[in-house]
């Protein structure tokens, strides 16, 4: 079932269409020293940047100054508080179309709401980038990093329309063709998606992203780290699609809810390290469908603390070379499902906490002297009728449980095995 709705919700994403590039027909740039200059409201703030040579440093005084304004050579722009660049509701306001531009302190808001014209508050088509504490709303795509390498998106602002459907929004932040990038500090609102496809090496850490679809959403990417964010209320928190060499550590995922609600997921993705993340209240903790995909490759699971959800870890589809050590399954109404009927029996599990281990440590070294298996009658029957998915956590399924466990006979082979499971409450 949960299977089927992921598959929905994914739904056209492979069909992804490349944003249009960014071509700009570069005006002269006067030779000279940098120079530092202001341009108040109602100021024609393309005209002033015709004039300045690479380097210089323009401010945009308080009030509105109109765009679209295209910066096409190297500059610092900032605005003094009260500064605000707005379009008329058409196309993209701010187009970055030059190396080496540093876009900071500025509201941008009044962007096109076409998605296929790609309309957005601020584009980014240049290398070496610094985009910060920049707030953009009223348009359909926030900050869009189109084929831009080696920049930084810092300590922004992008907030969407929650009376829209996710459809009907556009990406907080978009990472397309980009590289070594670092996105951080920035604050996403009731967006659709912040976005990293066909992009490598860059790092998204200390975002907070609410109301949104996808918290983070990465494809054909490799060596990719996501670190350190706050999911809070997302459909999914952080999903990973046919990529390799990718980290996702200490990011902490709440409140992804629904029948497709997801803390993290992964499809088809190799050599990926999940560490010390926090997944708390989610439909499913963790989903997981073949990955890794190669029989070479290897998926690492540690430290993570996977609780209150109501499915702690989801399998979907053959998984091997998978290691899940020293996590804590706390509080989950299921710990493990698998669907299609299949085991976990090929993943590794070792040193884990599972809150239903019913063992005993006799030397008090806080590992359970007995394996912990789990078997899960009404898991079975669950995950191979989608149809009885609504009789989860309910007597019924319990009753079906304790059924099993007191006569053995009638019990279902295990889903999987930890041989050296950690104490719940460790004595140590």
């Amino acid at each position: 079932m949960i299977a089927v709705l992921l598959a929905v919700a994914l739904a056209g994403e492979m069909d992804a269409v490349a944003p249009a590039s960014v071509d700009v027909v570069v005006a002269p740039v006067p030779q000279g020293p940098p120079q530092d200059v202001s341009a108040g409201a109602g100021v024609d703030v393309r005209s002033v940047i015709a004039g300045l040579p690479a380097g210089s440093r323009l401010e945009l005084g308080p009030g509105t100054h109109v765009g679209p304004i295209i910066v096409d050579r190297p500059l610092e722009v900032y605005g003094a508080p009260g500064a605000v660049v707005t379009g008329n509701g058409f196309g993209t306001v701010l187009i970055v179309a030059s190396d080496d531009v540093w876009v900071h302190d500025l509201h941008v808001t009044g962007g096109g709401h076409l998605p296929q014209q790609d309309d957005a508050g601020l584009v980014v088509a240049g290398d070496r980038f610094r985009i910060e504490r920049v707030v953009v709303d009223e348009s359909y795509l926030g900050i869009d990093v189109r084929q831009a390498s080696d920049g930084s998106v810092r300590d922004c602002t992008v907030r969407g329309d929650a009376t829209k459907s996710f459809g009907l929004r556009g990406d907080g932040i978009r990472l397309w063709e980009a590289h070594r990038n670092v996105v951080e500090g920035n604050r996403l609102e009731d967006v659709r998606d912040l976005v990293v496809w066909y992009s490598d090496d860059n790092v998204v850490r200390g975002n907070h992203v609410t109301g949104s679809r996808y918290g983070t959403h990465l494809m054909h990417t490799q060596g990719n780290d996501i670190v350190g964010n706050r999911y809070t209320d997302d459909v999914v928190g952080v999903f990973t699609m046919y990529s390799d060499d990718i980290r996702i550590a200490e990011n902490t995922v709440t409140g992804a809810k629904g029948a497709a609600g997801v803390g993290l997921g992964f499809k088809e993705s190799d050599d990926v390290v999940v560490e010390n993340n926090v997944l708390v209240d989610n439909t499913t903790g963790l989903y997981l469908d073949t990955t890794p995909q190669r029989r070479e490759s290897q998926g690492a699971f540690t430290g993570n603390l996977i609780g209150a959800n109501e499915v702690g870890l989801r399998i979907h589809g053959p998984q091997h070379g998978v290691l899940f050590e020293r996590n804590e399954f706390i509080g989950n109404v299921a710990s493990v499902s698998v669907d299609g009927g299949g085991d976990a029996t090929q993943t590794v599990f070792r040193g884990n906490t599972w809150s239903e281990y019913a063992g005993y440590d006799l030397d008090h070294d806080g590992t359970g002297d007995l394996p912990f298996e789990l078997r899960a009658a009404a898991s079975r029957l669950r995950d191979s009728r989608a149809e009885l998915a609504w009789f989860t956590a309910t007597p019924t399924s319990s009753l079906l449980d304790l059924f099993a466990a007191a006569f053995p006979m009638f019990a279902p082979r295990p889903l999987l095995r930890d041989d050296t499971p950690a104490m719940p409450w460790s004595t140590r």
